[in-house]
């Protein structure tokens, strides 16, 4: 008896909350003199009846039970343990009662803190399991740990999940919102949450879980890398004018094996294939031969790196993944800034809405981007009406161009903004582009613009560079018939030009009749000043931007012009233009194919050209594939694996030596004259 008197004694309403909750606690002090209760004490236990229910005040309190229909601890089991501590402790001073209360309050704490600071966290990452312990630990990282208050229990709100933890001494009695009597992830999370807060663990010391050897059937990508490659040797050794009228749906059949086998990598580039195969076969004005062979050879490049991997892990890598991995960022403010409309060769269409990222992370991304996009393939998929918006915010998706935002837990992949439910946006103020923080991203002078944007090259999966310039005039605005490109070239405050270009499209033709317009209003109107926000990008030794919105209601100072001397590197342009030739005549092999192909001469001749260069590596392989063709007139087989291969080494050579020498091109273009030449040598 006198255990049970100590453990009432150190009961107060704070630890009563823990276990139950404010609404009980009021209604049993009001029950607690108006119901009748009586009570036996049976082995150090109080079995107390309230009105007609049996209530069993065991110690620890938090195990006390009631024979009532509630499972969890229910106004009985308070009013019950509220009269006890009337009956039992009234006999004592209010000087003794004060002075138990306070010391096995503060034992009662001291307890829980010291089971929570043993508790381990395996158990706890158990509980949690990977995916929400990982988010967990990310929104830790960024400085996010649930709101915690502390008394004799710990209450602990996990607003994710709208659920609140209750933390008591023993810790098998602690309860949370969501009435599991387990370990539950909330529990787990607010455990975690406490060693973070008191330091108990170092945030460093805790890493996310990573993914064990993912199962994988080896055998079923094996087998569909296989057969994608049988389609792409057919393709490559007849060639585009031999073309079948079903090639396109061959190449949908692969993107739905790839699908099937988990390979959403090849999935992606064989709908591209396809859709670059209709316009071929359709003689569409917007059709283009490299691009075509480009995401040919990079398809058997990825498919023959499948077939010869048994790793899994790398395997994975290699097949990609249908949904991209987003990250937890800090808080951020983004300002509205343009609205586009997109159908992608790769079978989506929607709309992206790109933002100016006002936050402390806008150095680094300047431009942060929302998709609203779906599939096209899928007669299942057709969008039949506008999306809601996204982070909590009312209304239709257009809405998110109404007002600045300022969005806690957002999460990024790459410049890309996730439209998870556990973003939240608070909408600010209506959109004002004239501020600092837009000023700060406008180039003035195009030199600077493509040194800070493509002198370092990377990996990076995103193709979109987005720019911001302010040119001091436009010099002309012409649509060609041959190349279906409207071009705006601009001149900058330098006297540097480069082009604002977009080719013909039978989806945006709204858009491309607009820009025509714009060009016009550029040189009818030389006085005013206009920013260009769009996609740069580098092709034939220019830097183009294709535009996405023009701005004629900025005020942007003028900028103040420095005298610089300006350095011309031909030799970076020889270079380019061998690249292009070189690029042009494996486009011919893929027009006319492999087997058709006969100009093994001009292969010679281009590997001659290298080696006497400094290009050796190039011309070896040049030269081993001018001889590979040699020798295919000598023969019956029609196994071209050998020289797809030599193509494919060949390809991924071009591809890095034109990307180096298109930028030098790009800004020797900027300028009109020079002197000094640098080498240029593999």
């Amino acid at each position: 008896m006198e255990e049970l008197k100590k453990a009432l004694a150190g009961v107060d309403d704070d630890y009563l909350v823990g276990i139950s909750n404010k609404g009980i606690v009021k209604r049993a002090y009001k029950d607690v003199d108006t119901v009748k209760i009586k009570a036996d004490y049976i082995d150090g236990s109080a079995y107390v009846t309230v009105d007609n229910t049996q209530c069993v005040i065991l110690t620890p309190i938090a195990g006390s039970s009631c024979n009532c229909p509630s499972r969890t601890i229910c106004r009985h089991i308070i009013t019950a343990i509220l009269w006890l501590k009337k009956e039992l402790i009234s006999e004592q001073s209010e000087k003794e009662n004060v002075e138990i209360l306070e010391s096995q309050t503060k034992s009662k704490e001291n307890n829980l803190a010291k089971e929570l600071a043993e508790y381990p966290v395996e158990k706890l990452q158990k509980a949690m399991k990977k995916k929400y312990y990982n988010a967990f630990i990310e929104k830790v990282k960024v400085g996010i740990l649930p709101q915690m208050e502390e008394l004799s229990a710990i209450t602990v709100d996990i607003p994710e999940d709208n659920s609140v933890v209750k933390l008591i001494s023993p810790l098998e009695y602690s309860a949370c919102t969501c009435h599991s009597k387990e370990l539950c992830k909330h529990k787990a999370a607010a455990i975690l949450a406490w060693k973070i807060k008191h330091k108990v663990i170092e945030l460093n010391s805790l890493m996310s879980i990573e993914d064990g050897t993912p199962s994988m059937d080896i055998d079923k990508l094996h087998n569909c890398a296989k057969n994608c490659i049988e389609f792409l040797e057919r393709l490559l050794s007849d060639g585009l004018v031999r073309t079948s009228d079903d090639a396109a749906e061959h190449s949908e059949t692969n993107a739905v094996l790839c699908h099937n086998a988990d390979i959403p990598n090849g999935e992606k580039i064989f709908r591209e294939i396809g859709n670059r195969l209709k316009g071929y076969l359709a003689h569409s004005p917007e059709f283009n031969t490299n691009r075509l062979f480009s995401v040919i050879i990079e398809a058997y490049i990825l498919m023959i790196k499948i077939c010869k991997e048994t790793d899994v892990k790398k395997l994975k890598d290699l097949a990609g993944e249908f949904k991209s991995s987003y990250q937890i960022s800090d808080e951020l403010e983004l300002i509205p800034l343009a609205q586009r409309k997109i159908s992608s060769v790769t079978g989506f269409e929607g709309d992206v809405y790109y933002f100016v990222n006002k936050s402390k992370s806008g150095n680094k991304l300047p431009f942060l981007t929302f998709s609203d996009i779906r599939p096209t393939f899928y007669e299942s998929n057709k969008r039949s009406s506008t999306s809601n918006a996204p982070w909590g915010l009312y209304g239709l998706i257009n809405v998110l161009m109404s007002f600045e935002m300022r969005l806690t837990l957002p999460k990024l992949s790459g410049i890309k903004l996730s439209s998870s439910s556990e973003t939240r946006a608070v909408q600010i103020c209506k959109p004002d582009l004239n501020q600092r923080a837009v000023y700060d991203k406008v180039y003035t002078d195009f030199r600077k613009l493509i040194e800070d944007n493509f002198e370092h090259i990377t990996d990076d999966d995103d193709k979109e560079t987005l720019v911001m310039l302010m040119p001091q005039k436009c010099v002309s605005s012409d649509f060609s018939e041959i190349s279906q490109t409207h071009t705006i070239v601009v001149e900058d405050f330098y006297g540097q030009c480069l082009n604002v270009q977009a080719r013909y499209n039978s989806k945006a033709r709204v858009f491309f009749s607009q820009l025509s317009v714009v060009g016009k209003t550029m040189i009818e109107n030389p006085e005013k000043s206009y920013v260009i926000f769009g996609n740069a990008y580098i092709e034939d030794g220019q830097c183009q931007i294709y535009p996405i919105a023009v701005f004629d209601n900025l005020s942007i100072p003028k900028p103040q012009i420095e005298k610089r001397g300006n350095k011309k590197h031909h030799t970076y342009g020889y270079f380019s233009k061998l690249f292009h030739e070189i690029e042009e005549m494996l486009c011919d092999i893929i027009q006319c194919g492999i087997n058709s192909f006969s100009l093994y001469n001009q292969i010679k001749d281009m590997g001659n050209e290298c080696d006497c260069s400094g290009l050796t590596i190039l011309g070896k392989e040049l030269n081993n594939l001018a001889e590979s063709f040699e020798n295919k007139n000598h023969t019956y087989s029609d196994n071209n694996t050998d020289i797809i291969e030599l193509v494919c080494g060949i390809y991924s050579y071009l591809r890095l030596a034109i990307e180096k020498t298109e930028i030098k091109c790009a800004i020797n273009n900027l300028y009109e004259s020079g002197e000094n030449a640098d080498e240029f040598v593999d």
